[in-house]
């Protein structure tokens, strides 16, 4: 099948994938010898000025050379997240495995032969050269496999890339922009950190933060929403989750619940007064009962659900 665009997203079927990975990636070549290329399928997109890409493959080889010739090309610096299959990267005569345990960054600049030794699925990130520091730069003189210690934030990036790649016809081009300097951010922190550290930077735990605050406003009607959906969700430990509210003094939970009660009030204030209607609101921000929504109510709001819905209590006061 001919390989398609919609708008910025780019897709590529069977043989129709060598021509597309030429196009996006610079002069590669394709070998799938031992390998069936009519299994292929390829989804692409920008992310402000960055690609984002998935690839599903048989058994094949990539071999680059001198793809990027200017600094400033989208593809001047590439990340490699595999989640199926073996594989290796070879590069300034050193091998790194790739697999789903490792992320693999590299500079394409660089002669290099990617061997998939078997049915492959793997994520591919580019970002542009000037994103990184020097001395980030100088390190991809070969593979580099970013530490154990920050497995945490691999976890999220994969989990940002694959949640990305497959909501991406639903985000605009500056959400997609958003999503693209995020994950840029990530990059930096692994490349340009200090490889001895165990734990992701400020800047990073701030990104991780606001990710976990949009999923929870997102799904703050879920009973079971808790750190352990978050951080999994997050694909990171409960830990970071943690660490990522503790710049604001709080914890998730905390977060969490007075989410629910702001919202509640807000609900509240625009109220009909029918039967039943706060425990549709209570239950419906996801209180286990009635009692449970109405003490954690009083504790904010100095207030029962029933005196604020009335009014004017609604507009006058704030809570505690």
């Amino acid at each position: 099948m001919a390989a398609s665009a919609r708008g910025p997203l780019e897709t590529a079927i069977g043989h129709d994938l060598a021509g597309v990975a030429r196009t996006l990636f610079g002069n590669v070549r394709l070998d799938f010898d031992g390998g069936n290329e009519e299994k292929s399928t390829l989804v692409s997109a920008m992310l402000g000025n960055c690609r984002l890409t998935r690839l599903e493959a048989d058994i094949h080889t990539v071999i680059g050379d001198r793809v990027v010739h200017g600094s400033s090309n989208p593809d001047a610096i590439k990340l490699i997240i595999q989640t199926h299959g073996r594989s290796s990267l070879l590069q300034s005569d050193r091998t790194a495995a790739v697999g789903a345990e490792a992320v693999v960054i590299y500079d394409p600049s660089r002669p290099y032969v990617l061997s998939n030794r078997t049915p492959v699925r793997l994520l591919l990130l580019q970002l542009p050269r000037q994103a990184l520091s020097p001395a980030a730069i100088a390190r991809l003189k070969e593979p580099f496999v970013a530490p154990q210690a920050h497995a945490g934030m691999q976890r999220i990036l994969l989990s940002l890339m694959d949640s990305t790649i497959r909501e991406i016809a639903q985000l605009d081009d500056a959400a997609r922009a958003s999503v693209g300097q995020t994950m840029v951010e990530l990059v930096r922190t692994m490349v340009g950190g200090d490889p001895s550290g165990d734990a992701p930077g400020e800047h990073s735990l701030g990104l991780l933060r606001r990710r976990a605050k949009d999923f929870i406003a997102d799904n703050i009607a879920r009973p079971d929403l808790d750190v352990g959906v978050i951080a999994r969700r997050m694909g990171c430990s409960s830990r970071y989750i943690y660490r990522a509210f503790e710049a604001e003094g709080i914890t998730p939970a905390d977060y969490i619940w007075t989410l629910r009660l702001d919202e509640a009030a807000i609900r509240l204030r625009d109220a009909r007064g029918y039967p039943g209607e706060i425990s549709q609101i209570a239950f419906g921000l996801g209180f286990s009962s009635s009692a449970h929504f109405s003490r954690a109510f009083r504790s904010r709001y100095a207030h029962s659900p029933s005196q604020w819905r009335k009014g004017p209590l609604s507009r006058e006061m704030r809570p505690r």
